[in-house]
């Protein structure tokens, strides 16, 4: 499709969301908690974690969610937008949305008070802004009916965001922060305080106590002080605990107020006794810093938000974390600039999860099938530095990943830009018994500076496997495996099998071929083949014509210094005298030069014929050719025209133009000294390690500058005389007026962009798959071409600038996302694409997840049939295009059901992998079992155990939803048994045989027609009744426990031929 056409398909988000943006709030009774996420509200179980419902009533984000004072069972939520809204939670219905009369207003905070007026639900205090940014106001509002209540009170604020908290108890006070400035108001008399901070620190978060009245507030330096008596400045008193050496991001109080919980980025919460803040408790190493602190009512739970994106339940008594709500991890902002996701996002083949970075050293497996978040892989064995004001903090990052069914590869790079980068190279191994990677091979520094690719040759191959990686010092590795020289430890290990390089060109991106053959390299604008096996010397080097690849095309010339053939020695010294005698006079005016300049020029002249002026065609001949040297400058082309008495002139409609370019041409040698004093003296802020390399540059722009500078002098300024603009070289400026918006002239965007100015280089490449294994994909800065390896020509292009790229080895689908947040889908045979897409959001990658039930549609009609494609956008959200109101749950297989019901099971194996399969097999043991007679091995009611100890442990469901049917399978009704109880019984009367299961087979007792084929049937019958006699008083004497197993095989062969008799006589 084209951008022009109706898009049907909208984006969604599958995973991420901030649910630690905001603290969470406990239910009355600290069963529930809820977590705001966006426009949503989560209510989850505090002891499992388990999401139980979603409040998604709110179209904006919601700024504050609380409980009622009076009616627990309200919650009460405010979006930033001014819209109250009220849910019943127990109900999960959405009661009211009022909204608040503020005008244009934008909210910034909104909390509860403990004041009930002309309405069933407490007041509200509310901070807003005005849209254009002016200062800061507050109201008192009604949550009813979203009035302003008016109250007596003299506060104003300042233009920084507040912060505010609310005693909701017996001490009726609102606490606000704004900069180093606190004020104490109370919300009954509407009496304030205001006091400053110590040091003039801004303050960070405040707290009330709930039982006393007590505040606490904590500033950006690690101070918490703790101030009593604060409705009177002499009464006034604070208290210093100190231990966080940074900012503290969060306070809470126990319900008794004896208690203050801090935390910061430090990882370590921190418990202080009031009453003796010198012992207090630490709970180190929290998985990242901590952002909110929440205590329940009942001084049992206790709720650490870190900033890793994850709730963690602790105990009130021995903070031993209970349960952990997380979804996605976030990887925490650091000041080093670097990219939050250099991995972006992988797929790992053995489970279809996906693989991307999460916190400092860690992959996170995420499964986009049940969202979930499976586990958090540390990779990076070192401590993790934590944040410091002062100091940017490096730590180890994992850079780049790959995946195999079997094996996983990373790459790990710390560099902090003073000391040499250190580079470390591991391959883990899945473990099956713990259901996770175990580290195999370790090895330092198998590049310099650090990694451009790791790729594996198969994902699904475990023999003969290969890894390739490529470095930034333009070297490529190819390992094996290998048996380990650990004489300790005896097993296999990864090692070195060869290396190589071309030209020591930059590697931009390597690809192998599906079959695991070929290596492509992509180095600079050279894509090279590789044989997997012995990579040391290319196969074949393909490189793009000029200006196909999107650079310019160029033509190199070169002059021969010596004489060319069929030159003669005459034309050769007229030549180099010609341009002896123009040299001089370029700074004289001798008229001998100048006869002299002529006759070399046109020629040896016929005596008698020699005028003293020139012909019109003598002046043309000389132009041209003075014109045609390229070792004269302008001006001493024209320089020499005059001398020549031929004049130039400048057009009235391009005089002006001229003249303003040659005045930009000419540079003030002052202000261009200034500017690079200025340079000079900030060089003491770069880092040492870069401070030589920046004083060697300015020092050579230094030299570059006063060359240039003297060559305007003999070369530009010159040209103003002879172009005769002396008088216009200064024009009149005019007086300065004041710019106005409205006066601006606009931009002008150049129709065309000016053309690349050097080699195109290639950023990725990709094979094709299946039939199309013989194309390559590559991509350049404004390319994408599409080689074939059986012709070595170049097949297609297109005129794309790619940013990220994803291919999907079922339907040979590739996915780019363009510079300009464009998405394409387009098939390498076929290069005009399926799907555009224009205004995505920033992406970090992409991935094609397999759909676990394909579509039957071709890809012509749904390019998402057989794979959905995943973005991982810049808010670190994991997108995906779908039509309106589908969901990834909609993917999902049928759920799991034991009964024993026979539509059911054929359902269920209509949509399994290998359900043809188990059907046709099912089918004939159906088929053997109706003419086989009654013997039945087994029983029915094993298929519901084996399919549920069967079961995967990372794709099993909710214990929840399958303990039910599972009970339910077990159980037999009481018809059911009444019924097989009376056949039972009647088959003794009637002398009727019985099977395992105490069911009679109706089939044996039909009298047949034919008399004789049924007294054949009698006789066989009474042979295998009395042959099983005598071997049941063979096996007596031995006893039950001492049966030899040799009898008893002997026993079932005779019964089984026994059967095979009785089968062909019926």
């Amino acid at each position: 499709m084209n951008f022009e056409e109706e898009d049907q398909l909208e984006l969604h988000y599958l995973a991420g969301g901030n649910i630690v943006e905001h603290p969470p709030v406990f239910s009355p009774d600290g069963r529930f908690i809820f977590v705001r996420c966006g426009p949503k509200v989560q209510v989850y179980v505090t002891s499992t974690g388990e999401l139980t419902r979603v409040l998604d009533d709110a179209t904006a984000p919601l700024i504050s969610l609380e409980l009622d004072q009076k009616q627990p069972e309200l919650l009460l939520g405010c979006t930033s937008t001014g819209k109250l809204l009220r849910w019943n939670w127990r109900a999960g219905v959405l009661k009211t949305m009022v909204h608040l009369k503020l005008a244009d207003f934008q909210v910034l905070t909104c909390n509860l008070l403990n004041l009930y007026r002309g309405g069933d639900t407490a007041c509200a205090f509310v901070t807003v802004k005005r849209k254009s940014g002016k200062q800061i106001d507050w109201f008192v509002v009604n949550t009813s009916t979203g009035d302003k209540i008016a109250v007596n009170c003299g506060l104003k604020l300042k233009l920084r965001t507040p912060v505010v908290d609310v005693g909701k108890g017996e001490f009726k006070y609102i606490i606000l922060a704004q900069g180093f400035y606190v004020y104490f108001i109370n919300y009954e008399t509407w009496n304030f305080c205001r006091y400053k901070n110590a040091n003039q620190n801004p303050i960070r978060c405040v707290r009330m106590s709930p039982s006393e009245e007590v505040v606490a507030t904590a500033d950006s330096v690690g101070r918490i002080f703790v101030w009593r008596q604060f409705d009177k400045q002499e009464t006034m008193t604070n208290t210093l605990f100190h231990w966080h050496h940074t900012e503290v991001t969060s306070l809470a109080f126990s319900p008794s107020g004896a208690t203050l919980y801090s935390g910061g980025h430090e990882t370590v919460l921190v418990k202080w006794p009031l009453d003796r803040p010198e012992e207090r408790k630490y709970l180190p190493r929290m998985a990242s810093a901590i952002r909110h602190i929440v205590v329940s009512a009942d001084n049992e739970h206790v709720l650490v938000c870190t900033e890793d994106n994850a709730i963690q339940l602790l105990g009130g008594s021995n903070s031993i974390i209970k349960s952990t709500v997380q979804h996605f991890t976030y990887d925490v902002k650091d000041q080093t600039g670097r990219s939050k996701f250099p991995l972006g996002l992988r797929l790992n083949p053995r489970t279809n999860t996906l693989v991307l970075n999460g916190r400092a050293g860690h992959l996170q497996f995420y499964s986009a099938y049940t969202k979930n978040l499976l586990y958090n892989l540390r990779v990076v064995d070192n401590n993790i530095h934590s944040h410091e004001d002062s100091l940017i903090v490096y730590n180890t990052r994992v850079t780049r990943a790959a995946f195999n069914i079997n094996w996983m590869a990373t790459g790990e790079v710390y560099n902090d830009l003073e000391n040499f980068p250190e580079v470390r190279l591991k391959f883990w191994q899945y473990n099956e018994k713990l259901q996770s990677y175990i580290l195999n091979t370790d090895i330092n520094l198998p590049h310099e500076q650090g990694f451009k690719a790791i790729i594996f040759s198969n994902q699904f191959q475990v023999d003969n496997l290969r890894c390739a990686t490529a470095g930034k010092d333009n070297v490529i590795k190819v390992w094996g495996i290998t048996d380990s020289e650990n004489i300790y430890r005896r097993g296999i290990m990864w090692s070195c099998l060869a290396q190589t390089s071309y030209r020591n060109l930059p590697i931009g991106s390597i690809c192998f071929s599906q079959d695991g053959s070929l290596l492509a390299v992509g180095y600079g604008n050279i894509l090279a083949l590789y044989d997997a096996r012995n990579p040391t010397q290319p196969l074949h080097s393909l490189s793009c014509p000029p200006g196909l690849d999107g650079v310019l095309s160029k033509a190199q010339l070169r002059l021969a210094k010596t004489t060319l053939n069929g030159a003669r020695n005459e034309i050769v010294q007229q030549r180099q005298q010609l341009w002896a005698i123009l040299k001089t006079l370029c700074s004289s005016d001798d008229k001998t030069l100048v006869q002299q300049a002529k006759d070399l020029i046109m020629g040896t002249p016929v005596k008698g014929n020699q005028v003293k002026e020139l012909e019109a065609d003598s002046k043309e001949s000389v132009f041209t050719h003075i014109m045609k040297m390229s070792e004269l400058a302008l001006h001493q082309k024209l320089q020499l025209l005059r001398r020549f008495g031929i004049e130039c002139s400048v057009p009235p409609a391009c005089q002006k133009q001229l003249m303003e370019y040659l005045q930009r041409c000419v540079v003030r040698p002052e202000s261009a000294r200034v500017r690079l004093r200025k340079l000079d003296a900030r060089l003491h802020r770069l880092h040492t390690r870069h401070r030589y390399k920046a004083k060697h540059r300015l020092d050579q722009l230094s030299k570059r500058r006063q060359s240039y500078e003297d060559l305007v002098q003999t070369d530009v300024l010159a040209l103003f005389s002879i172009l005769k603009l002396d008088d216009n070289t200064i024009p009149k400026q005019p007086p300065a007026k004041r710019r106005h918006l409205h006066t601006t002239p606009p931009k002008r965007i150049p129709s065309k962009a000016a053309p690349m100015q050097g080699l195109a280089q290639i950023s990725h490449v990709q094979f094709g798959a299946g039939a199309q294994g013989h194309l390559v994909a590559v991509c350049t800065e404004s390319r994408v071409l599409i080689w074939n390896l059986l012709t070595l020509r170049l097949q297609a292009g297109l005129k794309l600038s790619v940013r990220q790229l994803a291919f999907d080895p079922l339907t040979n689908l590739i996915a780019v996302i363009t510079k300009s947040d464009e998405l394409h889908v387009f098939q390498p045979n076929v290069p005009l694409p399926l799907y555009q897409r224009r205004n995505l959001p920033k992406t970090y990658g992409l991935a094609w997840l397999p759909r676990r039930q394909p579509k039957q549609n071709s890809i012509n009609v749904d390019w998402q049939a057989q794979s959905t494609l995943l973005m991982l956008t810049q808010t670190q959200e994991i997108a995906y295009l779908a039509a309106p109101g589908q969901s990834p749950s909609d993917d999902a297989p049928a759920p799991i059901s034991f009964a024993q019901t026979p539509a059911v099971t054929e359902n269920l194996l209509t949509h399994a992998t290998f359900g043809i399969h188990v059907r046709q097999q099912k089918k004939e043991l159906e088929a053997l079992e109706t003419t086989s007679g009654p013997l039945i091995v087994g029983r029915g009611e094993h298929s519901a155990v084996s399919a549920f100890v069967n079961l995967s442990a990372h794709t099993m469901p909710a214990m929840s939803l399958i303990c039910g049917e599972f009970v339910k399978s077990l159980l037999i009704p009481a018809d059911a048994t009444s019924r097989v109880t009376a056949a039972a019984a009647a088959a003794e009367t009637n002398g009727s045989t019985t099977n395992g299961n105490g069911l009679s087979h109706e089939d044996s007792d039909v009298e047949d027609e034919n008399d004789a084929q049924q007294e054949a049937t009698l006789i066989v019958r009474k042979e295998l009744l009395e042959r099983n006699a005598e071997l049941e008083e063979e096996l007596q004497p031995l006893g039950t426990d001492l049966v030899d197993q040799q009898a008893l095989d002997h026993r079932l062969k005779l019964i089984t031929g026994l059967k095979k008799q009785l089968r062909l006589s019926i």
